[in-house]
């Protein structure tokens, strides 16, 4: 007898990378075009979300001399569209009719001699989004991205 095993997170209280396992950074779209509807596969850009309720991301410098920001985005299946999250963070409450994005600046140092005070973390409330995607560039930053129920 086959023993079933599930494959979606279910209901989870500690943030799961959604890039595969801990410690895995998300890809980055270099540019929204792969979001199109026209485009072949823009339904599986990105990150399914398993229906989780937050998304939690964390962004830090790869040293590149410049700050440099990714702008996150959200897919529904029901309307078969990508469009921009609005950019409320849970902790700071500030919101605003822009999509989510997040800047980090050049901290100086090399990647390996960082410290936390050189990351930018938010966390957003994603109730009915399928998918996530980040927009940025590449060269610059690293995207950690991870959801939760609770």
């Amino acid at each position: 007898m086959a023993i079933h095993k599930h494959n979606s997170w279910g209901r989870t209280r500690s943030p799961k990378n959604i890039a595969g396992p801990p410690g895995t950074a998300a890809g980055i779209e270099s540019s929204t075009t792969p979001l199109l509807s026209g485009t072949t596969g823009y339904q599986t850009v990105g990150y399914a979300t398993e229906n989780q309720r937050y998304l939690h991301v964390l962004v830090t410098d790869k040293h590149a001399s410049t700050p440099a920001a990714v702008t996150v985005f959200g897919y529904c299946h029901a309307f078969q569209r990508w469009f921009q999250i609005p950019q409320l963070d849970l902790y700071s409450e500030a919101s605003g009719g822009n999509a989510a994005s997040i800047t980090v600046g050049d901290s100086t140092r090399a990647a390996t001699a960082q410290t936390p005070d050189d990351t930018e973390y938010r966390a957003y409330v994603i109730i009915g989004i399928d998918r996530v995607a980040f927009v940025g560039v590449t060269a610059n930053i690293s995207v950690f991205a991870a959801c939760s129920t609770f």
